[in-house]
């Protein structure tokens, strides 16, 4: 009997290793399965990896969630909302990692190889950082300083309308909220107004022609509520929420190192990029028809769903005929300008049927920034 007793205690304690051992195994795998949300390590400020160049729609490395250290009142309270806004998208993210992004028609697996084209007199471009890139491929045709982290500004709005349109329609009408209180003292506005009701391409319209701070804060949190389901979540979650919607979107297309904690670009010391990652996400923000077509105007007037019209100016002057800076080649794209940003531009280019990313960044002036421009596109033709 004592021996019986001896066996079965034997037997009992191999059953329960066995039994910890395999739920181990199986937490490890779980693990190893979850996708990280964003990357949006606040410490990282200061380091870019050129490893960063290949490009992917899913990713699987770990990532760390960033404290932001805003400039504005607003901003942090933005950003201390967003640990209550994490639950409300994962479901979201995890779609997003598992699919491509929709209507992206190619996905770029070598970004900024090494230069194909030299360009002349490089050392005299005035913009402290600046890079030329083939749109189709995005090799890089000249490069100064394009990882080295810069603030995006304004530029910021590319990101934003891709993550829109990859979760809603462009035919989805919002209307403007208490949101647009939520915009910084000075901002760029499309001046909507409470009450007001447009569809997201027309918001679209008043964010990147105009760069109006107002219609980029109602996108983000329309989109936002209706991405969580809770259409009563209040302005400042709403926006956290996107915000890390648009850095899972950043990261997952290889705009590894940027940061980004406001929807409008508004100058905030945790949010930063590189030219080289305003390069991917401008080449992603070209295959969305919406933005192409918009960002191609020198103006457009919009009738509101709700009835009120409003005529609104490309910020670009590359676009304006009656501008010194005007570029008949110029197709787009966005303007960039903050204190800690200085002025920048992210310029797409159609010669010869073949399109060129142009971005100059952190120039004194605002001529400084065409000028560059004209540095190098000038310089690609000599």
């Amino acid at each position: 009997m004592r021996i019986n007793v001896k066996i079965l205690f034997f037997m009992v304690c191999t059953l329960i290793i066995i039994c910890i051992s395999g739920c181990g195994n199986n937490t490890h795998n779980i693990v190893k399965t979850v996708e990280p949300a964003i990357i949006t390590e606040a410490s990282d400020f200061n380091t870019a990896s050129t490893s960063a160049e290949t490009s992917s729609m899913t990713v699987s490395t770990t990532a760390s969630s960033a404290t932001s250290h805003s400039s504005s009142t607003s901003t942090k309270q933005l950003t201390s909302s967003s640990t209550s806004s994490t639950s409300t998208v994962s479901s979201t993210e995890t779609a997003l990692s598992s699919t491509t992004v929709a209507t992206v028609t190619s996905v770029f697996t070598e970004t900024c190889v090494s230069a194909t084209v030299t360009i002349p007199n490089a050392e005299y471009i005035s913009a402290p950082y600046a890079g030329v890139y083939s749109a189709d491929s995005l090799s890089c045709l000249y490069e100064k300083n394009t990882f080295s982290n810069i603030y995006p500004a304004s530029m910021t709005k590319l990101l934003t309308a891709c993550t829109a349109l990859y979760y809603a329609s462009p035919d989805r009408i919002y209307t403007v909220g208490s949101e647009v209180n939520l915009v910084g003292y000075g901002s760029s506005l499309a001046y909507i107004s409470y009450g007001n009701r447009l569809t997201l391409r027309d918001l679209l319209a008043g964010m990147l022609l105009c760069s109006g701070n107002d219609a980029a804060y109602t996108i983000a949190v329309n989109v936002a509520r209706d991405v969580s389901g809770n259409p009563y979540m209040d302005d400042y979650e709403a926006v956290s929420c996107f915000v890390q919607l648009m850095n899972s979107y950043a990261y997952r297309i290889g705009a590894v190192n940027s940061n980004f904690t406001n929807p409008d670009g508004w100058d905030d010391y945790s949010q930063f990029t590189t030219v080289h990652d305003m390069a991917l996400i401008s080449a992603h923000a070209m295959q969305y028809y919406e933005i192409r077509n918009i960002v191609s105007c020198s103006s457009k007037y919009v009738t509101f769903a709700s009835g009120e019209n409003a005529m609104w100016y490309n910020s670009n002057a590359l676009l304006h005929p009656e501008s010194p800076y005007y570029l008949p080649q110029a197709i787009g794209l966005k303007t960039g300008t903050t204190p800690l940003a200085g002025n920048c531009l992210v310029a797409v280019i159609n010669s010869y049927g073949k399109e060129y990313i142009v971005i100059v960044a952190g120039c004194e002036t605002d001529s400084g920034r065409y000028e560059a421009v004209h540095q190098l596109i000038n310089s690609l033709y000599s």
